[in-house]
């Protein structure tokens, strides 16, 4: 064979090796699109899965202090494991961690229930940040933009918790109102978690670390970690900012059916609650690609602190609406502002943190999110007890500006530019 031939066939034999592993978006974004479908399945009838079964809203913040909690426990230790042992694993694990949750909220029984609540936080804890680090890296390793990948996943997320809640609100409206009216939305959402688990199984390649050394074991991981955190001022105080928002997240995405059923005043508009819940993710899609546009062209920490006291002088404003169409709007804007804040956030963790505990730093960020949403329920068991969900939005509103104006500064001297 002449010397053409063989820079021939070495070159087909390369190629052969590396076409199967070519890398693209679409097994990521398909799971991901299928798991959070599933999610905003649930969203309209999450706190109906409660009071719907006759329990007054106290025990939804108790269900929903359950859920946190799990959450919170779980939250580091997964994202530790998860660098460690294995992304897909750690995914798959919380899938079914989600799925034997959901079965259980088809009890009527508050024993099961809050147990029910509590598995899925324990599934929550295991996939969040485990798929997404996974894509996250291997976009980088392909040399493609990272934000391309942060704006991606905020249009799949947020299409498919739109689509998702769209049905949900449907589903609604085909049960019989009472102890069964959330039964086919939770039957759906538990057919689509088994879709989820295998074509994970199938679509995404095994990521079990084969370095050696400290990744390799959990200790050495979280030692890691701590190292990572210490050392980085920004990650400090954003993980502050994520548990206020985290406060702010939970006491609108928990107490915004049950407020705005009652100014709707008739059952037979419960399918407006889906139409909400769909809306607002779309206009979320809306915020993530202002987000995009505006990177570059304002200085990170200052579009993500406008943005941020924007979204709780919106939340004050939406506790004083008295008519549906007025909270519509309101609501919706919150979410076109959170859209530009996730992606903002999100890009300047990336730019902060290393690979090797990218899983780790973003279940970080989830524990805290999840520790703002425990302390929201905590203050809304509080306020409940002798309030309204107009006070409790009043004083989450005032809470998250007063953060801002403490946490301010710092956060601008230290934020990240490409």
């Amino acid at each position: 064979m002449n010397k053409n031939g063989k820079e021939l066939l070495l070159l087909f034999t390369r190629g052969s090796a590396i076409m199967p592993k070519t890398y693209s978006m679409t097994p990521f974004l398909s799971i991901l699109s299928l798991s959070y479908l599933s999610l905003g399945i649930s969203i309209p009838a999450m706190s109906l899965i409660i009071i719907s079964k006759g329990y007054p809203l106290f025990y939804l913040s108790l269900a929903l202090l359950c859920y946190s909690v799990s959450v919170i426990t779980l939250e580091v230790p997964s994202g530790i494991f998860c660098d460690a042992k294995g992304r897909k694993l750690s995914y798959q694990g919380g899938l079914f961690f989600s799925l034997v949750g959901v079965l259980l909220l088809l009890s009527s029984h508050l024993l099961f229930l809050c147990l029910g609540f509590i598995l899925t936080g324990v599934g929550r804890a295991f996939t969040s940040g485990s798929l997404d680090a996974l894509f996250i890296e291997s976009h980088l390793k392909n040399e493609r933009k990272l934000e391309d990948a942060l704006v991606g996943m905020e249009i799949v997320s947020s299409l498919s918790l739109a689509l998702g809640s769209f049905i949900g609100g449907f589903l609604l409206t085909l049960a019989e109102n009472g102890p069964h009216l959330t039964d086919y939305v939770i039957y759906v959402r538990g057919v689509l978690l088994v879709f989820a688990f295998c074509l994970t199984s199938i679509g995404i390649k095994d990521d079990t670390q084969k370095k050696t050394g400290p990744s390799l074991r959990f200790k050495g991981q979280a030692k890691l970690l701590k190292d990572s955190v210490k050392g980085n001022r920004f990650l400090q105080i954003y993980v502050l900012f994520i548990l206020i928002q985290g406060i702010q997240l939970a006491s609108l995405e928990s107490y915004w059916q049950p407020y705005l059923k009652e100014l709707l005043q008739s059952d037979s508009k419960l399918w407006i609650l889906g139409l909400v819940g769909g809306s607002v993710f779309a206009f979320s899609i809306l915020g993530s690609l202002l987000g995009k546009f505006f990177l570059g062209k304002v200085r990170n920490g200052q579009l993500f602190l406008c943005c941020f006291v924007c979204a709780f002088v919106l939340e004050g404003i939406l506790a004083l609406t008295k008519k549906p169409s007025p909270f519509i709007v309101v609501y919706c804007l919150i979410y076109v502002v959170l859209g530009v804040v996730s992606v903002v956030g999100g890009y300047m963790v990336n730019l902060s943190v290393d690979s090797s505990v990218r899983s780790s730093v973003l279940s970080l960020n989830s524990f805290s999110l999840q520790s703002g949403g425990l302390l929201a329920n905590l203050l809304a068991m509080l306020i409940l007890f002798f309030g309204n969900i107009t006070l409790f939005w009043i004083v989450t509103a005032g809470i998250g500006i007063l953060a801002v104006v403490i946490l301010a500064k710092p956060l601008s001297k230290t934020a990240p530019h490409p």
